[in-house]
């Protein structure tokens, strides 16, 4: 085929995805300008107006699907008549983004069950006009209260768990806007309308049953996270890992405290940072990695400095919707950098044994990487998407590339890599569990517990788990796909080419990526 017409074809595609990017940041512009939302494509709307809230109801919805419906009609038909590679993979992966996006608001309905989907938008939306400055927050401010009212008459057959969720999140936000410096005069009306929510959520009839149908969860699992298998081998896949890495756990253990059961072993490892913050210890840690990185021509040596990392102590005003260790990435190109949110706590004792990994999957190489690579693709419509099989696979696969290039070696970083590992599929396990009716959530925080878990923390994690259905599977599956991926193609003999082959793609579907790395780029 000609270039002119293969050029014709890819201008073509991307204008589409332009037009259904620009609407739907228009119609959403908090969960497609976050990294929160992970069913959105992310994308910053030309014109900001900030007063402008995500419109959830139903009428708004239905208007959503039915375009939806026909920006998928119409790269169908795109695609039929596109024998290009890279535009046949731009239109799949706009395609699913569309089947996701639509079965998430029709099938799975976060909107209309889960009060703590609103009040997550409420947060991240507030976060992001803090960042923009006052004339952003004012606006903000001003057309939050109708976002919430509409909040109450989106949300209806609200599941017990999750109305009592919504409430315990009301009230963490109520002391957090009352110390905001603005004028009481926009504050108030917000105040009033949580008020409101809050009243609402007391009065509103509730259903016991929280969980979606099993054949809801079963779409969400092979074709929202895109595992790509029954429920069956997916559950192999879990029970193997974690046999697999409590094996490993148990090697590296005896290596370093011959006898002792590996639980005991890891209770007994010390944070070594006892003089400095807590920020100050990731910071260094962050540097370190990147200078790694740069050396082992894993990342261009440009990149530390053209998109850099901030290490932020979690604000108050974020608590609500922020773990205890996140990073967050603007959208756009080129890319901006990033934030790792941390806890704060002077002398280390915030410090988790594994920093060092963990500073590895949130930031170099791990996501910070990928979002960076991923906002300076060459392909515009892959910049905006990502989906969690491969944004938390890669994260948490890009730390054993570490070992490979020499970052982390002996038996003690061994043993904590095989607890990390561990770990993720203990959760997926716990996931799969709970959605597919094998646990309860009591018999869910148990078998966390009887794994060392905390029973407070355990209880706390399986009600997490419950918000984002399937999504925990993304750590354990994805690592795994990239695991075979490496093996595939000989990575541990050049990681640097592995993960610069990986990064140049987008986070583009594992049967698509693995032809194209089996063809050579």
């Amino acid at each position: 085929m000609p270039s002119n017409a293969m050029s014709a074809g890819t201008a073509k595609i991307e204008r589409v995805a332009v037009g259904m990017l620009e609407e739907l940041a228009a119609r959403f512009p908090v969960c497609t300008a976050s990294d929160e939302f992970h069913f959105f494509p992310q994308i910053l709307g030309a014109d900001r107006p900030w007063s402008r809230w995500d419109d959830f109801s139903s009428a708004g919805v239905a208007t959503v699907c039915d375009q939806l419906r026909e920006w998928q009609q119409r790269l169908a038909d795109m695609e039929a008549a596109n024998p290009i590679r890279d535009d046949q993979i731009d239109i799949q992966l706009m395609r699913r983004v569309i089947q996701t996006l639509h079965e998430q608001l029709a099938a799975v309905g976060a909107h209309r069950r889960q009060p703590s989907f609103h009040l997550t938008v409420m947060g991240i939306g507030l976060a992001e006009a803090i960042d923009a400055g006052s004339q952003a927050l004012r606006l903000r401010l001003q057309g939050l209260p109708a976002f919430l009212d509409r909040a109450r008459s989106n949300l209806h057959q609200v599941p017990v768990v999750f109305n009592r969720l919504g409430l315990e999140m009301i009230k963490r936000f109520q002391p957090w806007l009352a110390a905001f410096p603005q004028d009481d005069a926009l504050v108030a009306p917000v105040q009033a309308a949580l008020a409101r929510l809050a009243h609402h959520l007391k009065q509103l009839p509730t259903v016991e049953e929280f969980l979606p149908s099993v054949e809801i969860y079963a779409r969400i699992a092979s074709a929202h996270m895109g595992c790509r298998v029954s429920m069956d081998e997916l559950a192999g896949e879990l029970d193997q890992e974690i046999a697999t890495t409590e094996g490993l756990l148990q090697h590296y253990a005896g290596i370093l405290h011959p006898g002792r059961r590996w639980q005991a072993v890891v209770d007994s490892i010390e944070t070594p940072l006892a003089d400095i913050d807590t920020r100050q210890g990731y910071q260094q840690t962050i540097e370190a990695l990147a200078s790694h990185c740069v050396d082992n021509d894993l990342i261009p040596a440009g990149l530390p400095a053209q998109s850099p990392v901030k290490v932020e102590i979690i604000p108050d005003f974020m608590r609500p919707v922020r773990s205890n260790a996140a990073f967050s990435a603007t959208p756009g190109h080129p890319a901006r950098g990033g934030t790792f949110f941390i806890e704060n706590s002077l002398g280390g004792q915030a410090m988790p044994v594994d920093y060092r990994l963990l500073s590895a999957h949130e930031t170099y190489p791990g996501h910070h990487v990928l979002d960076s690579s991923r906002w300076n693709l060459a392909r515009p419509v892959r910049r905006h998407i990502e989906f969690p099989l491969f944004y938390e696979g890669w994260a948490s696969f890009s730390e054993e590339l570490l070992f490979d290039t020499g970052f982390f070696h002996g038996p003690l970083d061994q043993l904590l890599m095989a607890k990390r590992r561990f770990w993720r599929a203990v959760r997926g396990r716990v996931d799969f569990d709970i959605h597919m009716r094998r646990r309860d959530l009591s018999q869910a925080a148990a078998f966390l517990g009887e794994r060392g878990r905390d029973p407070t923390r355990a209880k706390a994690m399986v009600q997490r788990y419950i918000l984002k259905p399937g999504y925990q599977l993304a750590y354990a599956v994805g690592r795994r796909r990239f695991r075979r991926l490496y093996g595939l193609v000989g990575g541990a003999q050049r990681p640097a080419a592995f993960a610069r082959s990986v990064l140049a793609q987008g986070e583009i579907d594992f049967d698509q990526l693995e032809t194209i790395l089996m063809q050579g780029g």
